[in-house]
């Protein structure tokens, strides 16, 4: 007894190869943008750094020099609420 439609196989098929092929060029559209986005990074980042260089200003920055042991944090409470700065008091 046949069940369904004589070609629903093949229709079937059909359907998953178009899928798969949908897929792949999917993949392929992604692998060229990002391609393109690695191209305009690339050339960018080498125009950054000859601009720097032209400059003088691609030596690297040294960090400052600072004594984190004498290092006075201040209350930011204190300094906030100091007479009542900011703070309308109603009454």
């Amino acid at each position: 007894m046949q069940q369904g439609h004589p070609r629903y196989k093949q229709l079937s098929r059909a359907d998953h190869e178009m899928y798969l092929h949908n897929m792949r060029k999917a993949e392929g559209v992604w692998t060229a943008i990002k391609n393109v986005m690695t191209g305009i990074r690339n050339s960018i980042t080498a125009d950054g750094h000859s601009i720097g260089s032209a400059l003088g200003i691609d030596e690297q920055m040294s960090e400052p020099n600072v004594d984190y042991d004498n290092f006075d944090i201040k209350d930011i409470a204190a300094d906030m609420f100091r007479n009542n700065a900011g703070i309308v008091n109603r009454k």
